[in-house]
């Protein structure tokens, strides 16, 4: 009778169990924490969902909440061959201000925002995490130096990495081999901008003026971004990975 049991349970548990994997294997999350001048300001996520999804979550902390509260999340949906736009979603607020869109690749090199705004992009063009995997799963040789499309917000951009060094960041006593990239951007094209305000965050990573690096770990199967700075006076806001 035992027996009986376990047959059937098992029956039922392994379709459940694909499903799980199917659901959540892929998932991979970095969760890092966020200073300015090196001071504590928030706690940040990012996500890999599927081969080719990915959101990236910020959140301010409760004593920041009390003078300038932000909460925000981006998704991109790409092609996993070539990490090019097909989706991408935002939701933000920031003080008393909010800014949700959703915008999709309908037909050949349009991006539409809402339903409503189109772009016309490059062939071949990026979202900013897109190109966040892209770095992650590229050897340094096949993306330093070369420039790539990238789209954000309705504004056209070139954007390159250069390869900076092989340097070690120490993390809780732990010592991470990196390859430390920064990452230059050329704007193409704003004619099209869909908003006239944006995030914060957004705002200081695309202004033309800020100085962006990232390191990436190296030499790993499941490589990781260790850390992020973006620098543009008199401002300094980093994320550095937790765990």
């Amino acid at each position: 009778m035992i027996y009986k049991m376990l047959k059937i349970n098992t029956h039922r548990l392994v379709p459940s169990l694909i499903v799980f994997i199917l659901l959540f294997g892929n998932i991979k999350s970095q969760e890092y924490d966020v200073t300015i001048w090196g001071i504590p300001v928030g706690t940040a996520e990012l996500q890999q969902i599927a081969d080719n999804e990915i959101s990236f979550k910020l959140q301010s902390h409760d004593l920041i909440d009390y003078v300038f509260p932000v909460e925000l999340e981006y998704y991109s949906k790409f092609d996993k061959n070539n990490y090019t736009i097909i989706k991408n979603k935002k939701t933000t607020e920031q003080k008393t201000e909010e800014q949700n869109y959703e915008a999709t690749l309908k037909r050949e090199n349009i991006l539409i925002y809402n339903e409503k705004d189109s772009i016309k992009l490059k062939p071949n063009t990026h979202s900013l995490l897109s190109l966040l995997v892209r770095i992650i799963n590229s050897p340094v040789d096949s993306i330093d130096t070369k420039w790539f499309n990238l789209e954000n917000e309705g504004i056209l951009y070139e954007t390159r990495f250069l390869w900076n060094d092989t340097t070690i960041i120490s993390i809780k006593n732990e010592d991470i081999i990196c390859d430390h990239y920064r990452l230059d951007l050329k704007m193409l094209d704003d004619n099209d901008k869909i908003f006239d305000k944006t995030d914060y965050f957004n705002e200081l990573f695309f202004d033309i003026n800020s100085i962006r690096q990232i390191w990436v770990e190296k030499w790993q199967k499941q490589q990781r971004i260790i850390k992020i700075t973006i620098k543009n006076n008199p401002i300094n806001l980093s994320l550095t990975i937790k765990n």
